[in-house]
C-alpha cells in the first residue's frame, strides 16, 4: 500500500512540476512579447515623426517664398493656418504633432511633439546636434474630487 501511495505523489509532484514550468514559460512569453510589440511601435511612431519634420521642412520653403514660415506662436500646436493641410498632401500622419520650437535665424522647426495612441516622441535640435526621445505613456492612478471623503 505504501508503494501506491508514494507513486500518486510521485505523479502529483510531476504534474504540479509540469504546471509550474508551463506557467512560467506563459510568463516570460507574454513579457517577451509585449516588449517586442512596445519596440516595433515605438519605431512606427519615430519613423512617422522623422517624416513629419521632413513634411513640415519642405513646407517652410513654400511658406518662406510666401515671406512666412510654418511656425505660429500663438497658436496651440505651434502651426501657422494652412501647414496642417499642406503637410496631410506630402505624408498621412499616423498621429498629432505640435511646434515646440523655431529657428528664425536657419528657417527650421527646432522642437515638436508627436503623439501616437500611448506613444510620445519629442525632437530638439540645438545647432547640429539632435535629439530624438520616445516615450510610452502608463496610466496608472486617476483621482476624482468626489471620491475624497472630509470629516
Amino acid at each position: 500500500m505504501a508503494k501506491k501511495n508514494e507513486k500518486s505523489i510521485l505523479n502529483l509532484s510531476k504534474i504540479l512540476n509540469f504546471i509550474l514550468i508551463v506557467a512560467v514559460v506563459l510568463i516570460i512569453g507574454t513579457v517577451v512579447f509585449f516588449l517586442v510589440h512596445l519596440g516595433v511601435n515605438a519605431k512606427k511612431a519615430l519613423r512617422d515623426a522623422k517624416n513629419v519634420v521632413i513634411a513640415l521642412s519642405t513646407t517652410d520653403i513654400e511658406m518662406y517664398a510666401k515671406d512666412k514660415t510654418v511656425y505660429d506662436p500663438l497658436a496651440k500646436d505651434g502651426l501657422e493656418d494652412g501647414v496642417e493641410e499642406a503637410v496631410d498632401k506630402l505624408m498621412s500622419p499616423m498621429g498629432d504633432y505640435s511646434i515646440t520650437s523655431y529657428s528664425y535665424k536657419r528657417h527650421e522647426v527646432t522642437g515638436l511633439d508627436y503623439r501616437w495612441g500611448r506613444y510620445i516622441v519629442t525632437y530638439k535640435k540645438k545647432g547640429d546636434a539632435i535629439r530624438w526621445d520616445v516615450d510610452y505613456l502608463l496610466h496608472i492612478y486617476s483621482f476624482d474630487e468626489s471620491d475624497d471623503i472630509v470629516n
